[in-house]
């Protein structure tokens, strides 16, 4: 994978590299390769700026597998609920 020859093994960087690229962009990592936007603004063109500022990332643009998005109507939060 082209990510090895940039960041070798483990390859740890590379999530914590592509995750300061989301955060930038407003999105927060919420779990694995999960990430979430909670703004207000047209959630597509979150999406397309994020797929726009990735598809500049050479090893990434050569890497990815699969880039799926999803409109998350009502992100409802059980965290205090399960921990009670």
């Amino acid at each position: 994978m082209r990510f090895l020859k940039k960041y070798g093994e483990p390859y740890n960087k590379a999530y914590d590299d592509l995750r300061q690229e989301l955060e930038l962009l407003g999105f927060e990592n919420t779990q694995g390769s999960v990430y979430v936007n909670h703004s207000k603004e047209n959630t597509l063109t979150q999406v397309y700026k994020v797929i726009n500022k990735l598809s500049q990332i050479e090893w990434f643009k050569k890497s990815v597998r699969d880039i799926r998005a999803f409109k998350v109507e009502d992100f409802s939060d059980f965290t205090e609920i399960m921990k009670s």
